[in-house]
């Protein structure tokens, strides 16, 4: 038996007696042995897609497998905006604004032109195709261009639109419009956000601009690369995707000091703070077992292109995978090398933010949250706002 000591209020009670072995420090594997001298880290993890966008879609919500994520929003507090795409959410994260994101992301690029003091706009080349009478912009992601291609149809763009500046392709599927002095493009969307969507409910009441988007899509399909395309029954690059136009903005004071991901946006927004970049790790425990920084943000973009083709599946094993690697070991992490984890997740459903500090995990009477009912909420709450 343990020692009786009196409480306030004159109860008494008996302190158990601790039986076992007593132990101190980090659980094994998790410690992050390689700089005991940095002080315990706060995590923000940048994941788009977290939650799949059909409520509806009981075959993909059946059975996930995360009870480690579902922990751990039942125990953090969660924030929810309006929705942005992820281009956005990243620039605000790194306290930058959402004007320049082409500049920042052409500055990503291996191989590229420095972006300078000129106005850049990503010029992405895009596959509109019909669907019940209506414009959608396909998947980009699709259209496997070669090097050769790419050369020609920007050689031909160059030529025939010399007064809107200089188009340059230093990744196939990511094109750059150095912008002729004056010339001004009304926003639109990143790529990312626009993709599968109507073409007429992204595109503003601009004349010029639907009149160059026009032109530009007349020279691409009848294009010679189109026409050998066509042939061999591949998707036809038939418009160019103007977005994200500006100057590198001003670099501003960032509370993070390293990002860790493999999008060249984020890979040149760290280069223009002058802050390290490196890919993400493979899991939490790899991160902590090389720790050289204290704040960092980490983009994971595992979930984003099975939600874009509309992929329940893929979706959902990279889901379970991000579990494994990232969320099971987090409950011996948490106390053990970090001290705050923040998830930041752009969704059809808002900008969603979890905040929780290591002491969190001692909430044992807060009750997991399961994404499937959450995503069911998110949807409902979504749809009386909208009514």
């Amino acid at each position: 038996m343990g020692k009786a000591r009196k409480a306030k209020g004159g109860l008494w009670y008996t302190r158990p007696r601790f039986r076992g072995k007593r132990t101190a420090g980090p659980v094994p594997g998790i410690h992050r042995s390689a700089r005991p001298d940095l002080p315990a880290m706060h995590l923000t993890l940048l994941i788009p897609d977290l939650l799949w966008p059909e409520p509806g879609d009981a075959e993909t919500l059946a059975s996930l497998a995360c009870p480690s994520l579902e922990k751990w929003l039942g125990r953090s507090r969660l924030a929810r905006q309006e929705r942005h795409p992820m281009e956005t959410v990243l620039a605000w994260q790194l306290g930058l604004g959402d004007q320049g994101l082409a500049a920042c992301r052409l500055l990503g690029e291996p191989n590229a032109p420095a972006p300078g003091d000129t106005t850049w706009y990503s010029a992405d080349p895009i596959h509109l195709q019909f669907h019940h009478e209506r414009i959608i912009l396909g998947d980009a992601s699709l259209l496997e261009l070669e090097a050769g291609e790419v050369e020609a149809l920007v050689e031909s763009l160059n030529r025939s639109f010399p007064d809107l500046g200089r188009f340059h392709a230093p990744h196939p599927r990511r094109w750059y419009l150095e912008a002729a002095a004056g010339l001004e493009i009304p926003p639109l969307p990143p790529l990312s956000a626009a993709a599968g969507r109507q073409l007429g409910a992204l595109m503003p009441e601009s004349p010029p601009l639907s009149r160059l988007m026009n032109e530009l899509q007349m020279l691409l399909h009848t294009h010679p690369v189109n026409q050998a395309r066509e042939g061999r029954r591949q998707p036809l690059i038939n418009g160019l995707w103007l977005w994200g136009g500006g100057v590198l903005p001003t670099a501003r004071e960032c509370r993070h000091d390293a990002v860790l991901g493999s999008h060249p946006l984020a890979l040149g927004m760290a280069r223009h703070l002058r802050l390290p970049a490196r890919p993400a790790p493979a899991s939490l425990t790899e991160l902590l077992q090389n720790p050289t920084c204290q704040h960092p943000l980490v983009l994971l973009e595992n979930l984003v292109a099975p939600t874009l083709i509309e992929d329940g599946d893929a979706w959902k094993t990279s889901l379970e995978q991000m579990e494994r690697d990232w969320f099971a070991p987090l409950s011996s992490a948490l106390g053990h090398g970090i001290d705050s984890l923040e998830l930041v997740c752009p969704t059809a459903f808002g900008v969603l933010r979890w905040q929780g500090r290591s002491q969190d995990r001692w909430k044992f009477w807060k009750s997991p949250q399961p994404l499937a009912s959450l995503i069911r909420k998110l949807a409902a709450q979504a749809q009386e706002t909208q009514s």
